[in-house]
């Protein structure tokens, strides 16, 4: 069984869990529902863009695929102001990332979540209209490149694939996915 293999069937449940725990319907059933949606998201994301950044395996690599500033555009194009993002609330307490193979692990589910948010981009622009240049950045966050970023990130995870190392990544995306759940579902 691959890495990737592994991480899909252990993390299964945890995947389920934060989708139906998450309501989508509600969280995008008006632009104030939504925007709420999406300052958890930046809440998340920049928290742990901050600490995952430091432990990254390659971090242009990783850079590459942050989300705070589409989320940051996002907001912006919903009225809030750029101070006003910034001061906004932050995920705490993270999962620890003390090696590159537990960022690795987070990523895995953090770049997972690129594969649902073009559906959910498809959503959010069919009941309120936004587009990735009016409020849909974040969840269009690689356009047509979604598949083949997928597969990048997919390629780099086998890579640093060892017994040693799979432990530690499945280990962390299950905590990532704890941790996502917990701040997103939280009431602010």
């Amino acid at each position: 069984m691959t890495l990737l293999e592994r991480l899909k069937i252990e993390t299964r449940e945890a995947h389920d869990r934060i989708e139906a725990a998450i309501d989508l319907d509600r969280r995008i059933a008006s632009r104030e529902a939504y925007r709420d949606l999406l300052i958890r998201f930046y809440g998340f994301h920049r928290a742990w863009e901050g600490e995952a950044a430091d432990q990254a395996p390659d971090r242009a690599f990783f850079r590459s695929r942050c989300k705070t500033q589409l989320l940051a555009k996002d907001l912006e194009a919903l009225g809030l102001k750029s101070e006003d993002i910034i001061r906004l609330p932050q995920c705490r307490p993270l999962m620890p990332l003390p090696v590159p193979e537990a960022v690795l692990g987070s990523m895995y589910v953090v770049e997972g979540s690129t594969l649902g948010g073009a559906m959910i981009a498809c959503e959010v622009e069919n009941r309120l209209g936004f587009t990735a240049e009016t409020g849909c950045a974040y969840f269009r966050s690689y356009g047509r490149n979604v598949a083949a970023m997928w597969k990048s990130f997919g390629a780099v995870l086998l890579e640093a694939s060892s017994p040693e190392a799979d432990d530690l990544i499945v280990g962390a995306a299950q905590e990532t996915f704890t941790i996502m759940h917990d701040w997103l579902c939280e009431t602010p």
